[in-house]
């Protein structure tokens, strides 16, 4: 091996460790908020959540389903949006692209999936009744990404 590769690696190894820190940091903030702030207004911030999840030592191989907040815990829409939306925040590289949907409280399975690129902002449901309890489903390839960050307004 080269002379400076091992360096080079670890580094990129403690970079990635230490994302994925503030990542499940802001997968436990995140869930432990079941009603949301009222924010600024609709996509802008503070957002009624944040939610992402890592991991980091690629474990697992292949499609994940994660919902956010964690059960007993669950959403409630409010009047600042009359939809439920998700705003990708991850680089399209490590922290990838992902599939979402609203699970509204009592049901077994959700509304639709809906595809989040980077950067971008999707509606997951629309006209949605104030008051409305709610999770959302993430679904990410954890086999070609280490994990996903994004945030939520309602």
């Amino acid at each position: 091996m080269p002379p400076g590769i091992s360096t080079v690696r670890s580094q990129q190894w403690a970079t990635r460790l230490g994302a994925a820190t503030v990542a499940a940091l802001v997968v436990t903030a995140g869930s432990a908020v079941a009603a949301p702030a009222h924010a600024a207004g609709c996509r802008s911030s503070p957002y009624s959540a944040k939610l992402s999840a890592a991991d980091p030592f690629m474990m697992y191989d292949g499609p994940d389903v994660i919902s956010y907040p964690k059960y007993p815990a669950y959403y409630r829409t409010t009047s600042q949006c009359s939809d439920i939306q998700i705003r990708n925040l991850g680089d399209g590289d490590d922290w990838g692209l992902f599939d979402a949907c609203v699970n509204f409280y009592g049901r077994a399975t959700c509304n639709y999936w809906t595809h989040v690129p980077t950067g971008q902002w999707r509606n997951l449901a629309t006209n949605v009744k104030d008051g409305t309890k709610f999770y959302i489903w993430i679904r990410i390839d954890l086999g070609r990404y280490y994990g996903f960050t994004a945030v939520g307004d309602w």
